[in-house]
């Protein structure tokens, strides 16, 4: 009989350690689902854009956009603003698209909400699990999300960006992920659609 613990429970590993800086990429068909479900005007912000996993496709559908990225580290995307997004301020006439660090996702969502015009649009590609939490019930009554596309097939983080694991096989993840999309001013009740 096999012993389940917390960890595989959860769906995380309980042979690796946490990525330095929570660096999971999205990869690229997370993102393509994303834009091929939901429209943007305006150009873009990505605050954790790593080696513009989420901003490279950003620019492929919206080649005529502005593509914005924003990183506490430098991971090789080209013209990175090396800063933290906390003390980014910009003058709200873009959408946020992003894959934040989990633990702090409500704080990237605050943020975002005070510097945006309205109209504009916030995703964040996380786990299901950011529905739970009596702390964020009071921000999902302040901020409610527009639409939470929620995956059908499993998505696999990309870590350290790599598509790879270290025995050359594409990463599998147990746990469940959706884009969370928020419209600034939006009041409607949340929709979930599928993707």
């Amino acid at each position: 009989m096999i012993k389940l613990i917390g960890t595989n429970l959860a769906g995380m590993s309980t042979t690796r350690d946490r990525m330095d800086n929570d660096y999971y990429a999205t990869p690229s068909e997370s993102t393509k689902a994303l834009l091929e479900a939901e429209l943007f005007e305006g150009g873009f912000i990505e605050p954790c854009v790593g080696g513009g996993h989420i901003a490279d496709v950003i620019k492929e559908y919206y080649p005529d956009s502005e593509v914005l990225g924003i990183d506490l580290i430098n991971r090789g995307y080209p013209e990175t603003i090396v800063k933290s997004y906390f003390d980014y301020n910009f003058n709200g006439d873009y959408n946020i698209i992003t894959n934040p660090p989990y633990s702090i996702a409500q704080e990237f969502l605050e943020h975002s909400m005070n510097q945006l015009n309205e109209g504009k649009k916030i995703a964040m590609f996380l786990k299901i699990q950011f529905l739970e939490s009596e702390k964020r019930k009071k921000m999902f009554e302040k901020y409610p999300p527009k639409t939470i596309y929620v995956f059908s097939k499993r998505q696999n983080p990309l870590r350290n960006g790599n598509p790879l694991d270290e025995k050359g096989k594409p990463w599998n993840s147990t746990m469940c992920f959706a884009w969370f999309v928020w419209e600034k001013g939006s009041t409607i009740e949340p929709m979930v659609r599928w993707l």
